[in-house]
């Protein structure tokens, strides 16, 4: 008989167990961690392992599935469109502007003056430095 060891991708903190396992490095580009890190919610050694080898083995085809479909858009000759060719189409867009109007009408329902000052004052500051850009084009990196 021949004795293979799985790889162990738990491990315990304060009594309860995690699982961990680092995304491979061809799918990082999607992901914005480079580990998955998960609760486990329980205290027993042996439940924790069955958890993660599942966990581990529903990663391990999803991650595939993500392979696949990136071998079958080579193919076909798709990639992803990149931020900058975006279209900005007025009906899909929407500004600084009608958003804080909308947040205030959907919550500021009963509010004192406060919050329409601070909500407003907030804006103008992200306007100033997104010099007033629609909701479809701004990204993480404007943060």
């Amino acid at each position: 008989m021949v004795w293979t060891r799985s790889p162990v991708y738990f491990y315990q903190r304060n009594d309860i167990y995690y699982f961990s396992r680092a995304v491979p490095t061809d799918l990082q580009a999607r992901f914005n961690k480079r580990r998955v890190e998960v609760s486990l919610k329980t205290k027993s050694a042996d439940k924790a392992r069955s958890l993660s080898m599942t966990l581990s083995d529903r990663l391990e085809r999803y991650w595939d599935s993500l392979r696949l479909e990136q071998i079958h858009s080579r193919e076909l000759g798709l990639s992803l469109i990149n931020a900058d060719l975006r279209p900005n189409d007025k009906k899909t867009s929407l500004s600084l502007d009608d958003a804080l109007r909308c947040y205030q009408s959907l919550k500021g329902t009963g509010k004192a003056s406060l919050f329409f000052q601070s909500s407003s004052r907030n804006i103008g500051y992200l306007k100033d430095c997104l010099e007033n850009k629609s909701l479809t084009m701004i990204e993480t990196g404007d943060a």
